[in-house]
């Protein structure tokens, strides 16, 4: 039987793919998650003036800080209240993209980047307490290629497991894009509770 921590990191990886996927294509272009992008990004914008590319990216790293710290002062342990909490951000954006028919505007636009950005900030604390990574998956690759290379014994498995789950979830959220614009941040919804039902039910704490 696969291991519930093992679910829940896969669904979270996955959720978190989604949801990047989600604001890069439909938030002003920068990522929910992927700090060193969206630093790379507000470089470039510094570089060329594009304000249009500084604003978003700003943004998001504020936002997924905001998030971080928030999680870490109000959860200090356990993982179903942080998940639940992101779960409340991730709800209110999918209510907010549906009820402006998947045209927020640009301001809404940039709230709702901030609200999924705060939301993958927190996921990133409750991965820490699974042990797995979920949105930080550069240094998941760095490690894995590191023990590969090296021959030392790691969690190359786990690494190429939350990497596929990051890619997949990107890859659903494109499809389903294509098939309803609307229903898009229903799947990063729909792939937490997966990971909050596994979690409850089999009391991963």
């Amino acid at each position: 039987m696969v291991k519930a921590e093992v679910v829940v990191a896969t669904a979270l990886a996955a959720c978190a793919g989604a949801v990047d996927l989600f604001a890069l294509s439909e938030l002003g272009g920068a990522f929910a998650s992927v700090v060193t992008g969206n630093l790379v990004n507000t470089g470039f914008g510094l570089g060329t003036a594009d304000v249009a590319r500084i604003v978003p990216s700003v943004t998001a790293v504020a936002a997924f800080g905001v998030g971080v710290v928030a999680w870490t002062l109000v959860w200090r342990r356990g993982l179903l209240g942080p998940l639940c909490a992101e779960l409340v951000l991730l709800l209110g954006v999918l209510a907010w993209w549906v009820a402006t028919g998947a045209a927020p505007g640009h301001a809404g636009a940039l709230v709702l980047l901030a609200l999924a950005a705060v939301a993958m900030g927190g996921q990133s604390i409750a991965a820490l307490r699974l042990g797995a990574a979920t949105t930080y998956l550069t240094g998941a690759l760095t490690n894995a290629l590191h023990d590969l290379v090296s021959g030392r014994a790691g969690s190359r498995r786990a690494a190429v497991r939350q990497l596929l789950a990051l890619v997949l979830g990107a890859l659903a959220a494109a499809g389903l894009r294509t098939l309803s614009r609307t229903a898009l941040p229903a799947l990063p919804v729909a792939l937490l509770l997966v990971a909050i039902i596994t979690a409850r039910r089999r009391r991963v704490s």
